[in-house]
């Protein structure tokens, strides 16, 4: 089997330093530098190594093979790239108002309509109010509408009978 020499691009440092020859011969011959191995053997650190089979790279035009990670990221990009033109499958929706606890057409004004009637009401008027719409709540659950809605209105008033107490 014979050998053939790597045609080395002229290099900055004049003459070719050993190690850099070595690892450009192995380069060339198909073979993946070992990194640990090549430092144990220079009696070096890993980084520099590094570096040597870089400056190799450079002399013999061999590019280093993707890695894993590298066609993982070209994959993503190409994917990216296929759906930069198809409208994203996004649809927006709009927050549910809270029914039981402020429904939004008893804000109109700036001021809840249950503030309201309790500043027009005496005391003893606003606790019957209340207790009415308990009751009317509770006898209608599930008649008109939402059932589990009527319901919670329902312990709402109550919630607020309590709290005047």
């Amino acid at each position: 089997m014979t050998v053939t020499k790597p045609k080395l691009k002229k290099h900055k440092w004049g003459a070719m330093h050993d190690k850099v020859r070595m690892i450009a011969q192995a380069l060339h011959n198909g073979e993946k530098p070992d990194v640990k191995a090549l430092a144990a053997q220079f009696k070096c650190s890993n980084t520099y190594v590094y570096l040597l089979i870089s400056e190799a790279r450079k002399m013999t035009g061999i590019t280093k093979p993707p890695s894993k990670r590298g066609s993982q990221l070209s994959r993503a990009v190409e994917l990216k790239r296929a759906m930069a033109n198809q409208p994203l499958p996004i649809t927006i929706e709009e927050p549910k108002a809270d029914m039981v606890n402020h429904p939004p057409h008893y804000t109109a004004g700036g001021i809840e309509t249950i503030d309201y009637i309790q500043a027009k009401l005496t005391p003893e008027e606003f606790r019957g109010y209340l207790r009415g719409n308990i009751l009317k709540y509770s006898s209608r659950a599930g008649l008109k509408g939402d059932a589990d809605e009527d319901l919670g209105k329902m312990v709402w008033y109550a919630n607020k009978l309590k709290s005047l107490s």
